[in-house]
């Protein structure tokens, strides 16, 4: 190979380097008539400076020898750059011979296999033809060591994408021709689910893959917190109606003497409106109410309406009904679960007098 390099690097075209061109003969100017005044402005634009004349074909050559150099001392990427810059000067079949060469001395097999193709179609009758042999017998060579990969993606698709060992393939020539060992092969496409497979591959196989794109799960929308004051509005959904809670209740004015376990259960009537039953298990009493939200979410103020039961106890007490009216707090951390303080004044006439009924308690809402 090296020695081809050599003989192809001697052998470069004569017409690459640019003829000498003979120097003109000064002459002396003739003497302009005196132009007239400028009637425009006086500063005159400046002129744009004119783009350099484009490399020509010894900046091509001298590329083309740095490249032969460079690949001798099997430096073959800085070689292949220089390769690769004389073609674009000056694209000429026979340097499409030494890109094949680097890009197999660096094992680039899929590319090395494009150029080698590349040169025995554009350089049909324009290259001797021991050189087309040579390539051809190196190319077989070289098909001989890898494995061909043919990719199908479905469903079919201009803006899917195939990324092999994650490197992006643009439109990828069928079959791809691979090195032996394992390669992961990604199909990629807006708006559906990655499709991925892992193939080992030896040299000398044929191997089909393909590879179907998923549909991606549909979503629903989250709809965004509505903002009520400075508050975040948390008011239970539809299903979250109905409340099981449990507390404890005392008389504010004799709480050394009463105190007792309750629990109830509360239905809500809208986003505002709610009944409820506490049932007082030590003192044998109901206390149904009428909860009326005023202000807040998540931390709301409310007023409540109860007409407190009490039944008959022995001999020493009697059923009587009060009536009732106070305020409350309920706090939610979470849109199920809440804590209730209520506080209000009953009156049972002047036989029972006056009591301040006060309970904390916690719900669960469903």
């Amino acid at each position: 190979m090296r020695a081809a390099l050599i003989a192809l690097a001697l052998a470069v075209p004569a017409a690459l380097e640019a003829a000498p061109r003979p120097r003109p003969v000064p002459q002396k100017p003739e003497p302009k008539p005196p132009e007239p005044p400028p009637s425009g402005p006086k500063d005159a634009e400046p002129k744009p400076p004119e783009p350099p004349p484009p490399p020509g074909p010894k900046e091509a050559d001298r590329h083309f020898k740095n490249g032969v150099g460079l690949f001798k001392e099997a430096k073959y990427g800085e070689a292949l750059a220089e390769f690769e810059r004389a073609y674009k000067i000056a694209p000429h079949p026979l340097v499409l011979y030494n890109i094949a060469g680097c890009h197999r001395a660096l094992s680039h097999y899929g590319e090395a296999v494009a150029y080698y193709r590349q040169f025995l179609a554009d350089g049909n009758g324009k290259v001797p033809a021991a050189r087309l042999s040579d390539a051809q017998v190196e190319l077989a060579a070289l098909l001989a060591l890898t494995a061909r990969v043919t990719v199908t993606i479905t469903p079919a698709g201009d803006d899917a994408a195939l990324i092999v060992d994650d490197t992006p393939r643009d439109k990828a020539a069928m079959p791809l021709v691979l090195p032996p060992g394992e390669h992961r092969l990604v199909a990629r496409a807006a708006g559906r689910r990655d499709a991925e497979q892992v193939v080992h591959v030896a040299a000398g196989d044929e191997v089909p893959v393909e590879l179907a794109l998923g549909e991606l799960p549909v979503t629903q929308p989250i709809p965004p917190p509505r903002i009520v004051g400075a508050a975040r509005d948390i008011t239970a959904p539809a299903y979250r109606r109905f409340a099981l809670g449990a507390g404890f209740g005392t008389n504010l004015r004799l709480v050394g003497d009463t105190g007792a376990p309750a629990l109830g259960v509360a239905a809500a009537i809208g986003s505002r409106f709610e009944l409820g039953v506490d049932v007082v298990l030590v003192a044998y009493a109901v206390v149904p109410s009428v909860r009326v939200r005023l202000v807040g979410d998540m931390l709301a103020l409310h007023v409540v309406g109860a007409a407190p039961i009490a039944f008959k106890d022995g001999p020493t007490t009697e059923r009587f009904v009060a009536g009732a009216l106070g305020i409350g707090l309920r706090y939610r951390p979470m849109p199920r679960l809440a804590v209730r303080l209520e506080s209000y004044a009953s009156f049972a006439g002047k036989t029972h007098g006056t009591t301040i009924p006060t309970f904390l308690g916690g719900e669960l809402w469903f």
